[in-house]
């Protein structure tokens, strides 16, 4: 699937951009989309091609995602500190309406422990801060469960930019839940790109160590 090409929403920083690096390291053509205002540079020396997009404009997402000619999708959006305008869920809905409306058959969404009926996973304390992010996300991973994409969808837990450590694991148990690093999290994404046995599951991403 990957061989037709891969476009990343939010593919410019974070976990978005170590997914590109390690997708332009095997070969795959990979196709970011990024608004006019976000610095693209080190998506760009991923070997990635950028299309400008705003994932809050639903007409020009479908446009960038029509001449993307990608067979795969991966969405990672998330929203920078202080954001007023949430993109967990408006943005997600959008990514996903235009891969449907552009033919794309694969979609991969990275959201979070605390969504769906992982939410018990959370301390009270977690969900003062994290609550209203999580059900925005819910909302995203509801919608994308109902487009009839071939989807997965992947919960990190507390996530840390360190090196990482190659023994993070997929649980389909929603009640696991601890800390991962980015570069693992990515890893296991691209894994579940290849593989059609995660087509309709939803896991949780941790690391036992």
């Amino acid at each position: 699937m990957s061989q037709n090409g891969v476009v990343i929403f939010g593919g410019t920083r974070r976990t978005g951009l170590e997914i590109a690096r390690l997708l332009g390291q095997r070969g795959d053509r990979v196709v970011g989309i990024a608004r006019t205002t976000s610095d693209s540079a080190a998506l760009e020396q991923t070997g990635a091609h950028i299309i400008e997009a705003d994932a809050f404009d639903a007409a020009g997402l479908k446009i960038a995602v029509q001449n993307a000619g990608c067979r795969s999708a991966i969405c990672s959006l998330g929203n920078s500190a202080g954001a007023e305008r949430k993109i967990d869920y408006e943005g997600v809905r959008n990514a996903v309406d235009s891969c449907v409306e552009a033919g794309v058959k694969r979609f991969l969404l990275i959201t979070a422990v605390g969504c769906g009926d992982s939410r018990p996973a959370l301390s009270e304390r977690a969900i003062q801060f994290l609550g209203r992010v999580c059900e925005l996300k819910t909302q995203g991973e509801d919608h994308l469960k109902a487009s009839g994409l071939d989807w997965t969808i992947i919960r990190p837990g507390g996530l840390s930019s360190e090196p990482p450590t190659g023994t993070a694991i997929l649980s389909e148990d929603p009640m696991s839940h601890g800390m991962i690093r980015r570069g693992d999290v990515a890893r296991l994404t691209v894994q579940c790109l290849d593989d059609e046995a995660t087509i309709g599951k939803v896991y949780s991403a941790i690391d036992p160590g």
